[in-house]
């Protein structure tokens, strides 16, 4: 029924995942649409990043992705970490905090972790985390099940109500 070449293209979340791992390569490029689909992003972020950021290119390696998630660039307030794909359509707070989750639990390989482990810490630092552009809103860093926001000593506090007049 189906050609070799037509199921040599459908390959499996896991199957993506063991060969990353066996890779360990951050620079190594990959299908982008697979990459994106074995890393859990939701399917209307991976099109609008496929269509729009990465339209004119096919691969893309893990750590533009890990720049993408959270970026090199500093922004000047203290607590304050920029996250580049917070500037695109489809990505909210909860799906950027779960995507984050579910890519610290998984296993790139030793290289790969230990890069995207640097990243994640940077995050669990920061209090606030906001998109590139200047436009970009910002919201606070909450604990998961509860509506605390974190602050720099990672102390949890709970959000000041406003009094009644």
């Amino acid at each position: 029924m189906l050609n070799g070449e037509y199921t040599a293209k459908w390959r499996t979340r896991t199957s993506i995942l063991a060969e990353l791992t066996a890779a360990d390569d951050l620079t190594k490029k990959w299908p982008k649409v697979d990459l994106l689909m074995a890393l859990g992003f939701r399917m209307a972020a991976a099109r609008n990043l496929c269509e729009y950021h990465w339209a004119d290119r096919e691969f893309v390696s893990l750590a533009e992705i890990f720049e993408l998630l959270v970026s090199s660039n500093r922004d000047p307030r203290p607590g304050y970490l920029i996250c580049r794909i917070l500037d695109f359509r489809n990505i909210g707070r909860k799906g950027y905090l779960e995507l984050t989750s579910n890519l610290s639990r998984m296993d790139f390989g030793p290289i790969c972790n230990s890069a995207w482990q640097e990243k994640y810490q940077q995050l669990m630092k920061a209090h606030r985390l906001k998109g590139l552009s200047n436009y970009s809103w910002s919201f606070p860093v909450t604990e998961e099940g509860k509506l605390m926001a974190r602050f720099m000593g990672g102390t949890p506090c709970p959000p000041k109500r406003r009094r009644r007049f």
